[in-house]
């Protein structure tokens, strides 16, 4: 199963993050207990996928 994300324009007050140039995001919230997804970025698909082993890969 592959799920495509968008996430949200903008990050709720509480869970803003300290310095605004970084952006943290749990693997879980993107991955929603599945093992790939799609992100879309410029009109490209990239797959972030989760491993056996529990790691995580980003391909083009």
């Amino acid at each position: 199963m592959t799920v495509v994300v968008r996430l949200p324009a903008q990050i709720p007050a509480a869970r803003a993050p300290r310095n605004p140039a970084i952006v943290r995001v749990n693997s879980d919230e993107l991955l929603r207990g599945s093992r790939e997804i799609v992100i879309e970025h410029r009109g490209e698909e990239y797959r972030l996928l989760r491993t056996r082993n529990d790691r995580l890969i980003l391909n083009k």
